[in-house]
């Protein structure tokens, strides 16, 4: 028992660590080919060592990091994503996300009505944050992240949702490095995000699970064309 109770706070500090070295790197703070030092991250991010030792090697697992040999010494840096990289990540979570959808427009009657209008103000809402005269690009990939969690979180099982949470945040780094070439295409995908709200409404689940298949089809599309135009290690 006592193991446990003292085990606990490990755990919660290798979560804290993971989770903030994640959003860092997600966000574009900790950029493609930036080298990970723990000594500087453990002061940078006021944490032991300890914690962040195993956050980094889990990010590593996951792709985010890769290993490269110096003489003796082994160096952690974060990945450039490709566009086949992109490509990739886009694929898988339009996947998971085509059959929350479709799941999602299998509820009752009510309960789809209900998340119909949810997903109504979070896309009007993301517009919003699109088309301000100096738009956040935090504030937008926000927005549209509420949008497509709003309905995952209906529709998912826990399963689904966990493939959900371990691959979206692939696929918003690759959204943030590239969001000034892709401001103009931010109206285009809330307009496909119409699409799939009116297959849930209706209780259509193969249109919903098109609708979320050709939204992510089309961004992966758009982000090509921006990974062509500026290169694989984006802007930043």
């Amino acid at each position: 028992m006592r193991g446990a109770i003292a085990a606990r706070p490990r755990r919660e500090f290798v979560a804290e660590a993971y989770e903030r070295l994640r959003d860092l790197i997600v966000q574009g703070k900790l950029g493609p080919g930036a080298r990970l030092i723990e000594t500087e991250l453990s002061e940078r991010l006021e944490m032991s060592r300890t914690p962040l030792r195993t956050a980094l090697y889990l990010l590593a697992q996951e792709g985010y990091l890769e290993s490269s040999s110096e003489g003796r010494q082994s160096r952690l840096s974060v990945v450039a994503p490709t566009r086949d990289d992109a490509a990739e990540v886009f694929s898988i979570v339009g996947e998971v996300e085509a059959l929350s959808a479709q799941r999602a427009a299998t509820l009752a009657k009510t309960k789809r009505s209900a998340l119909a209008a949810e997903l109504r103000l979070l896309n009007a809402a993301m517009r919003v944050t699109a088309t301000r005269k100096t738009p956040n690009p935090a504030d937008t990939i926000r927005a549209d992240g509420d949008f497509h969690r709003a309905f995952v979180t209906a529709g998912a099982g826990r399963r689904l949702l966990s493939f959900f949470r371990s691959a979206k945040p692939h696929a918003d780094r690759c959204i943030y490095l590239y969001y000034a070439a892709l401001t103009d295409d931010i109206i285009a995908s809330t307009q496909e995000h119409e699409a799939i709200i009116d297959a849930i409404a209706s209780g259509d689940a193969q249109a919903a699970r098109r609708a979320v298949k050709a939204n992510w089809r089309h961004a992966a599309q758009r982000l090509a064309k921006s990974m062509t135009a500026f290169g694989e290690r984006g802007v930043w």
